[in-house]
């Protein structure tokens, strides 16, 4: 046998390999996880005229002192 042959033959049985080539698929049974709502923020009651010291600037937190030094 020559190396052409050879060659022609190896690549015969290399391509009947990939043909007949057994493939595994994996398959994730695993629920999709539901994504939890986020809730509203909290407002005072009464809004703003509610608090004692009114809303800071973002009109939902209450301050917490005249100046307002927690917003």
């Amino acid at each position: 046998m020559d190396t052409n042959t050879i060659l022609i033959i190896f690549l015969i049985f290399l391509i009947l390999i990939m043909l007949f080539k057994t493939r595994v698929t994996v398959i994730d049974n695993q629920p999709v996880p539901v994504p939890v709502p986020v809730p509203a923020p909290i407002k005072p009651i009464g809004g703003c005229a509610g608090t004692r010291y009114g809303c800071c600037p973002n009109g939902v937190t209450a301050r917490m002192n005249p100046a307002g030094t927690n917003c």
